[in-house]
């Protein structure tokens, strides 16, 4: 019989408990002992005779054995800056950028292009037209304007504020220039720049009135754009957009609180929200009120405890794609979804993805989960985890 890797079970527990958990526990920690100074006994005086004035002295000086030195590292030397040319520099972008008739919100000093050398790149408040802002790299002496589409409503954003970043972000090999603006009362905006040999070019741009937001989920190290929408009753359903190549596309939704604080009020309105709910308390560590979720029946098919071990590795949990599929009168309804379930297996993230089928009913008191079918659809192990 051939054996498959060690965390191939991870997720079983899920199927017992009506949810994910892998039944588990990391081995504590040990405390580790101090090693205490051992008392050094000092040699007894030498006691001479009151009729021998020339005898020597009264303690016989002990000579402590000097430890053998140890060579110290040469410290790496410390690059100069030259001096004259950080000035010229300066003054030449100062020049440049009161030539073109803009205030600078903010101004960074910094290799925008990958070709080692620094560039200015700044964000301004557009003095004409309606109320924008606009952003330049200063390249060589040549002005480059970071343009958002044409089409887009509110352009790189409308307050006067400055934000921006400078990296990597697809793991390309070549910086990104990142730009967020701000619209509205909560529009929040991100315009990815790039430089393709010739020019700056738009690579995406993202809106959503919930936040935009960068985020590594996929333990590959690669920075995926999350987008926030808001939904109904303090909920967010945010989008996440993963770069193939040659573009940002979507590759995967879930829901999520607006407001940080803890715990939150479930929303068992309707099915549907009962169920992102659930897997929201869930995440969120609160299984007491994961588990006031579930009918009286599936609570006293399984208590509480013995209930709990089963998330007792569970570190995460996203659903998405929630739907009601099917309605039995009004006081019954089937809900299915995606669940991504991540597990701490010995040390190692462990990623499923289950395809979940509810059976919810009406109480009193709102939808509750019943029971539910699972199907393990993929697993995978996150070689990076934050």
């Amino acid at each position: 019989m051939t054996r498959g890797p060690r965390w191939a079970a991870v997720g079983t527990a899920f199927v017992l408990v009506l949810a994910m958990g892998i039944g588990c526990s990391a081995p504590p920690g040990t405390d580790r002992a101090l090693d205490h100074p051992t008392a050094v006994p000092t040699r007894q005086p030498v006691q001479t005779s009151p009729a021998s004035p020339t005898a020597g002295p009264t303690q016989v000086a002990t000579l402590v054995p000097s430890r053998t030195p140890v060579p110290t590292a040469t410290p790496a030397a410390i690059p100069t800056v030259d001096r004259d040319a950080v000035s010229s520099a300066i003054a030449a972008g100062r020049d440049q950028i009161a030539a073109a008739g803009v205030q600078p919100l903010c101004l960074r000093w910094d290799d925008t292009d990958g070709d080692g050398e620094p560039e200015w790149l700044g964000v301004y408040a557009r003095p004409e037209g309606p109320r924008r802002i606009g952003a330049f790299v200063i390249d060589n002496g040549n002005w480059h304007d970071l343009a958002p589409l044409q089409q887009g409503k509110y352009g790189l954003g409308e307050h006067a504020v400055c934000t921006i970043g400078l990296r990597d972000v697809n793991l390309d090999g070549r910086p990104e220039i990142l730009i967020w603006g701000h619209a509205g009362d909560s529009i929040v905006l991100l315009h990815l720049f790039g430089w393709d040999g010739s020019a700056y070019v738009l690579i995406a741009s993202f809106e959503g009135n919930a936040g935009v937001r960068l985020e590594e989920r996929d333990g590959v190290l690669g920075e995926e754009v999350v987008v926030g929408h808001r939904a109904a009753n303090d909920l967010v359903w945010e989008v996440v957009y993963t770069w193939d190549g040659a573009t940002y596309g979507w590759t995967w939704d879930r829901h999520a609180w607006f407001y940080l604080g803890r715990p939150h009020a479930s929303d068992t309105s309707s099915p549907e929200r009962a169920v992102i709910s659930f897997y929201q308390a869930v995440d969120e560590r609160d299984l007491p009120g994961a588990y006031r979720l579930l009918t009286d029946a599936a609570r006293s098919a399984q208590p509480y405890e013995a209930w709990a071990v089963g998330f007792a590795t569970t570190v995460g949990v996203e659903a998405s794609a929630v739907r009601e599929t099917a309605r039995d009168g009004s006081d019954s309804a089937v809900v299915s979804a995606q669940v991504l379930a991540r597990d701490n297996a010995e040390g190692r993230i462990i990623a499923t993805l289950w395809d979940v089928v509810w059976s919810t009913v009406r109480t009193a008191d709102g939808w509750r989960l019943d029971s539910s079918a699972v199907v393990r659809l993929s697993q995978r192990e996150l070689e990076y985890y934050r």
